[in-house]
């Protein structure tokens, strides 16, 4: 299975591509600025990089020159994603080695083009240790987290590096990167004493200004 690192801020788009990755047997990690992105690229070891341009901080075309200077990334193919009108984009794109899509964009033209680069870059296949995920994979940890919003309770998980598994250390982590929205899997949406359920999303992006309160879940089987 093919993993594809998507640098994205825009949620709704992230929202978008994730399901038509996974329809497709794609496996996603996602990162909504360039300093997160690098941590994935390190960890994750990607077969490809979606990259958007206008990310907040650095922009993607810093992170591309990154890749690209880094021997462990040269030849990772990489798609730019540009709502941006931006002179010679097509001629920066191909100085870097990357293709590139204008938005919006068709979910069947950001597949087609992520499988035809993947298969250039890999024409005998992936390698064995990319395909079962075993080897370079760093495993992230699950945290359980309550958020108290106004007049409403979200409980679910959050996913983590295994050396922020201590909630104080995972929350601040997530708060202080720039995303606006914090993921939450396996969530459970209720009324502020618990008593009325509201819904059980499988996935569900909750807006940080909204959190009024924060406190760990324990995940342990009961």
């Amino acid at each position: 299975m093919a993993r594809v690192l998507v640098v994205e801020d825009e949620p709704t788009i992230v929202t978008v591509v994730r399901y038509h990755l996974e329809a497709a047997g794609f496996e996603g990690v996602y990162a909504g600025d360039v300093a997160e992105a690098w941590r994935l690229l390190v960890v994750e070891s990607p077969d490809i990089a979606v990259v958007d341009i206008r990310l907040p901080g650095e922009n993607g075309w810093a992170l591309l020159e990154k890749m690209r200077a880094d021997g462990r990334f040269v030849k990772i193919p990489a798609i730019v994603l540009t709502g941006v009108q931006e002179p010679n984009i097509a001629d920066r794109a191909s100085t870097l080695k990357c293709d590139y899509l204008s938005k919006p964009f068709a979910a069947t033209a950001l597949l087609s083009k992520i499988r035809h680069l993947i298969a250039l870059a890999h024409p005998n296949g992936l390698p064995a240790e990319t395909r079962r995920g075993d080897i370079v994979r760093v495993e992230l940890v699950a945290i359980g987290v309550v958020l108290l919003l106004d007049g409403y309770r979200i409980e679910g998980k959050v996913y983590l590096p295994p050396e922020l598994a201590r909630f104080s250390d995972a929350w601040e982590s997530v708060m202080r990167d720039q995303r606006t929205f914090v993921p939450i899997t396996e969530a459970r949406i209720a009324s502020l004493d618990g008593s009325h359920l509201l819904g059980s999303p499988a996935f569900i992006e909750v807006r940080k200004a909204g959190v009024q309160a924060v406190f760990p879940m324990d995940l342990s089987p009961e």
